[in-house]
């Protein structure tokens, strides 16, 4: 691959790294700061009956994965997760879309599943991360005696 496309790839990465982590991190931020809300979503869309204190909980824990996600630390799990979470929310809405005129905002998740299942199937070539140490790989010219 030339340095220019991969220059390209590498910052296309990034930006999607980044709007992903953003839309997480305002779902992270509304099951701290407003979490009946967030207890209404989870029982609506998922059927789980949740405490506001352990939303927050939850919220704040979400916080914490989405900071190592977004440093691009773990990349197979922390984008794995992503594409996970993403898609169960996705998929849980699907009734929604069967009445679209009326739901319109809930197709936004589906370029965002794009998304988030190019950044996870593209991850090793997404250079802009923090480096939580740095893996050499043998070389094979060194001949011992």
């Amino acid at each position: 691959m030339s340095q220019q496309l991969e220059t390209k790839l590498s910052i296309s990465l990034l930006l999607l790294r980044a709007t992903i982590f953003t839309v997480f991190l305002f779902w992270g931020l509304d099951k701290i700061l407003v979490p009946e809300h967030a207890v209404k979503v989870m029982q609506g869309f998922y059927g789980l009956s949740v405490s506001s204190s352990a939303m927050m909980a939850l919220g704040f824990l979400q916080i914490v994965f989405l900071l190592a996600f977004l440093l691009g630390i773990w990349k197979k799990v922390t984008y794995g997760a992503i594409l996970a979470l993403h898609a169960a929310s996705t998929f849980a809405s699907f009734g929604k879309y069967m009445d679209p005129f009326n739901n319109l905002l809930f197709f936004a998740a589906w370029p965002m599943l794009a998304a988030c299942f190019t950044l996870f199937i593209l991850r090793d070539f997404d250079n802009y991360v923090f480096k939580t140490k740095s893996k050499t790989k043998p070389n094979a010219n060194i001949h011992t005696a």
